[in-house]
């Protein structure tokens, strides 16, 4: 074995060793998939070849090889629970894969491997076992013979090592549908030196029995079939080859380590947590050694997702990061003692440890630091009484001897104190309890919780809809990035430089639920929704006018184009259809588009390089652009950033688009976006030769079509991350006048010139002030008249001093000071006073002594009021107050309270 067994050198080894043997080595895609709407997050490295497994995309190569950054949270590859709890599970894992789409297959993929882990790596050929597919009658699928025999010929495994196993273990499939195959495993034996070798093909305690003796270090998945959906498998046309390799796992082995929590990937951040909490982490399977490695993982899995632009919020993946960071925080503060946030201070040294491969987590510490820690703060200031709250609901449930706390109670724990549900459930078992599920759910969709998100991570069309189906030849601009397409035949108009109709056939219609028709063309001038921008709406007719689909969006599937829409009349297949682009909201567009880069660069020349994208909308109507940014946009800054981006639009810069490598792009200055997915072949969108970025989007032909662009919003979105939504073209000129229009409005009603409004104004503002010091201080002086109005509206019940009064003249400040002197005036007190302030109705209702003894609950007798007078407002059983915004239901509001009154202490 090489004396270099660093992270850093493992991982080079790796691909160097694929790319002598022809594979192109590509870089991670995001953590998160962004063309992928089945997928929370990326779980394994083919991800970002699934569109090449389905037949709907392509690569210029046939060979490739890479590290990928997966996170697995959540649905079939859910590790989550057995984070820190063992030694080889993560969240955030690297998978080092090899693929070969359509090129070599079984033989080369178990020679390569065997090579790689044997003679390059060293690894001791008597403590590898190897899997093979033991064949499924329901499938009607023999054993993977060929795949054993491959074994047993071209490599010197001990044969006794080669065992079959079922679908279960030995048959890959991406989903319920789509490309899958059998597959080849490779484990190995940690046993201790002097154990039975043998025990490996024991079911019980040997290979896939799911302990950590035996663990799987390199999955050889060979695609053979297409799984459809009828569940029936249907060969495919071209055999691939998907591996992946866990790379924290082979690692350990390598550098001789049985805990995959033992390597230089995470030691460095269990350092720099010991100089935090004081306790050096010792590998144990006790609380605190759990909590260095829940830690340790964690913050491993939200930096990744961070610089790759996600955010963390109360739906879908971001809850997921949400999630992760609350239960890291929650093992710091309780089996470490960290009060205070820390996981923030671990982001620079996993920087350091995952920067080499991944620059982009590097490229970003400042704003991932940002992102935790505003995490952290949130969830510390509910962190405490959540745990009060659930050693209440635990110490009930002891009592009783259930066993079992109830669901809505435990639910209240994430509704209230934002508690993820794996955390009450983790915390439930480490007291012996159980948590009811059922009653959870229930609770869960009476609240409309959202929190998962899943039931729109659905594809448009399945994998056998998509099956057969070529690449759309795409013209929506007059080139594109690796195709160089055009519009043909010459049938298709040019607008801006862009295809707008053409003639083409259709391919497949497939009708939807809800009523929606998705077409597929041979080729087709709709933009499909990418990069922010959305879909091309429009109509395609048939040309013997037997169809009209009327296109309501568009999207893209890998390759293929998928026009949605309604449908009038019967489709055939194999119909020539015209396909029409609305262009008047295709314009509208562009302009936003191309304002969208010049907004872009503005905001980096004011506030500064840290600027970058965290998201993007443009539609026809307005853009929307989110950026990384530490504190508000200033008026002056914006508009400063305004006036930069209208001097492109005057100085009419004209659009250049280019198609370059995207390394030389990147060295030349291109802005690329994080967390974005580019072919080695990419589009550049120069403007003026002063915004150049990658884009695959529509665009104007230059700036002065972009007409003006005016800043309508700018607000916080999340912390460290701010949004500008901005209008251009006719919607612009339509907010000016607007704006103009109120602006004249406002003058005339205050008889000034509109340069004179601002002073008028802030006259009138301090007028306002001067009067409502003096209305406070005459309430004050009559507060002692009012007071005896209310004692003598007041009547002895059961001992009590009791009643309900409406003193129109009491406004909210009076009110405030009466009460104090009316809580003073007597021990035993049911008393409810209503006011008038414009409006509303502002109220105070007190109970002391016999009348909370009597039953009597001033926030009771609210709610009893707010009845009859609405608004708001709460307290407790001595003291409540609120405003009511009905001021015709005060006569009616008395009387309940009344009536409540005397229930209890009687006339």
């Amino acid at each position: 074995m090489s004396s270099d067994r660093s992270a850093a050198a493992v991982r080079r080894q790796f691909l160097e060793y694929f790319e002598e043997r022809g594979h192109r080595v590509v870089p991670s895609s995001p953590v998160f998939p962004q063309d992928d709407p089945t997928l929370l997050f990326t779980n394994a490295g083919m991800n970002q070849f699934k569109d090449v497994f389905l037949g709907t995309g392509t690569r210029d190569y046939t060979r490739a090889a890479d590290t990928q950054k997966c996170i697995r949270v959540s649905g079939k590859h859910n590790d989550l629970e057995e984070v820190g709890v063992d030694t080889y599970h993560h969240t955030f894992f690297e998978m080092l894969g090899n693929w070969s789409f359509g090129d070599y297959f079984k033989r080369d993929a178990i020679v390569w491997a065997w090579e790689l882990l044997t003679e390059k790596w060293g690894l001791p050929k008597d403590r590898l076992w190897v899997t093979v597919f033991g064949g499924d009658e329901a499938d009607g699928l023999p054993a993977d013979e060929e795949a054993e025999e491959l074994w047993k010929t071209l490599t010197d495994i001990d044969h006794s090592h080669v065992l079959r196993f079922g679908k279960g273990d030995n048959f890959w499939e991406m989903g319920d549908t789509g490309p899958c195959g059998p597959c080849s495993e490779i484990h190995i034996d940690r046993g201790e030196p002097g154990s039975d070798p043998m025990v490996g093909a024991d079911p019980v305690a040997g290979v896939n029995a799911g302990n950590e003796r035996f663990i799987e270090l390199w999955n050889l998945v060979f695609m053979q079939f297409n799984r459809m959906d009828d569940g029936s498998l249907k060969p495919l046309p071209a055999k691939s080859v998907d591996t992946g390799m866990g790379f924290e796992r082979v690692l350990s082995v390598l550098q001789g380590k049985l805990s995959n929590y033992d390597t230089d990937l995470f030691t460095p951040i269990f350092e720099r947590l010991t100089a935090i909490v004081g306790h050096r982490y010792g590998g144990s399977a006790g609380e605190k050694d759990i909590a260095f490695r829940v830690i340790a993982d964690h913050v491993r899995a939200v930096s990744c997702a961070f610089a790759d632009g996600a955010l963390p919020s109360n739906v879908g993946r971001g809850y997921v990061l949400r999630r992760l960071i609350r239960r890291a925080a929650r093992f710091g503060r309780q089996a470490l003692g960290i009060e205070q946030p820390f996981l923030t201070d671990l982001v620079p040294t996993v920087s350091k440890v995952l920067g080499q491969a991944f620059p982009e987590v590097s490229a970003r510490i400042e704003h991932i630091q940002l992102l935790v820690r505003s995490e952290e703060e949130a969830f510390g200031a509910t962190l405490g009484r959540g745990l009060v709250r659930f050693e209440e609901l635990a110490g009930k449930v002891g009592a009783s001897g259930k066993g079992s706390i109830a669901g809505k109670e435990a639910f209240e724990l994430y509704a209230t104190y934002g508690f993820p549900r794996d955390l009450v459930d983790l915390m439930a078992r480490e007291r012996g309890l159980s948590v009811d599920q059922a009653e959870w759910d229930a609770a869960e969709s009476a609240h409309q919780d959202a929190s998962r998100s899943e039931g729109k991570f659905t594809q448009l069309l399945s994998a056998e809809q998509l099956d057969g189906l070529p690449a759309t030849e795409s013209t929506y601009h007059q080139s594109r990035a690796g195709s160089g397409h055009r519009s043909g035949d010459g049938s298709g108009d040019r607008h801006g430089g862009e295809s707008v109709e053409l003639k083409a056939k259709l391919l497949r219609l497939v009708n939807s639920a809800g009523g929606r028709s998705i077409a597929v063309l041979d080729r087709s001038p709709f933009y499909a929704e990418s990069g922010g921008q959305v879909g091309d709406t429009g109509v395609l007719r048939a040309v013997d006018g037997s169809f009209v689909l009327t296109v309501e969006d568009t999207q893209k599937l890998g390759s293929v184009v998928a026009h949605v829409g309604t449908l009038s009349g019967s489709a055939q297949q194999g119909a020539a259809v015209i396909a029409s682009v609305d262009q008047e909201r295709r314009a509208s567009i562009r302009r936003n588009h191309t304002a969208t880069h010049l907004l872009h660069k503005a905001l980096r020349e004011v506030l500064g390089d840290h600027v970058t994208q965290q998201g993007s909308y443009v539609g026809p109507e307005r853009l929307r652009f989110d950026l990384s940014h530490p504190r508000g946009i200033s008026r002056d800054q914006l508009d400063e950033i305004e006036a930069k981006v209208n001097a492109q639009v005057f100085a009419n810069a004209t659009v250049a688009t280019t198609v370059e490598d995207l390394e030389a792009a990147k060295d030349r200055g291109v802005v690329a976006l994080f967390g974005e997915k580019y072919d080695d072949r990419v589009r550049v969108v120069d403007v003026g030769g002063w915004s150049t970025e990658l884009c695959g989007g529509t665009h104007v032909s230059a700036g002065g079509d972009i007409g003006p662009f005016v800043i309508v919003a700018e607000r916080a979105i999340q912390a460290g991350v701010r949004r500008v939504e901005a209008v251009t073209g006719t919607a612009a000129v339509a907010l000016i006048q607007d704006q103009r229009r109120v602006l004249q409005g406002a003058s005339q009603a205050l008889k000034v010139a509109p340069e004179e409004l601002i002073d008028r104004i802030s006259a009138l503002q301090a007028q306002l002030k001067e009067a409502k010091k003096a209305k406070s201080a005459a309430d004050k002086a009559d507060v002692g008249a009012l007071f005896d109005q209310v004692r003598a509206g007041l009547t002895e019940r059961s001992g009590v001093l009791s009643g309900a009064v409406s003193i129109p003249d009491l406004g909210r400040d009076a009110l405030r000071d009466l009460g104090s002197r009316l809580k003073g005036s007597a021990a035993d007190l049911a008393a409810a006073v209503f006011g008038r302030e414009g409006d509303s109705v502002p109220f105070l209702i007190l109970c002391e002594g016999k009348a909370l003894e009597a039953g009597l609950a001033a926030g009771e007798l609210a709610k009893a009021a707010k009845v009859h007078i609405g608004g708001g407002g709460g307290g407790r059983a001595n003291s409540a107050q609120g405003q009511g915004d009905d001021p015709a239901g005060v006569s009616a509001a008395v009387d309940a309270v009344l009536a409540s009154i005397r229930a209890s202490l009687g006339d």
